[in-house]
């Protein structure tokens, strides 16, 4: 089950439109019983765990990498 169309706040499940991302994960927590999972360099939560990866790649990865540049 896919929860994101190109439209970033949009749930595929039941094609709601939300305000905002944050809406958007509450939507799937409380709507449909989703589990979120969350960042644990800076707590960001997200609907997949391939989004919480890439993000974690991503941006604390680069930010690691320019402290040793």
């Amino acid at each position: 089950m896919k929860f994101f169309s190109l439209k970033k706040n949009t749930c595929e499940d039941c094609k709601q439109d939300l305000g905002s991302y944050a809406e958007l994960i509450a939507h799937a927590r409380h709507a449909h019983k989703r589990t979120i999972v969350k960042c644990t360099g800076c707590g960001k939560e997200f609907i997949h765990e391939k989004d919480r990866l890439h993000h974690a790649r991503e941006e604390h990865e680069q930010k690691v990498k320019s402290r040793y540049r």
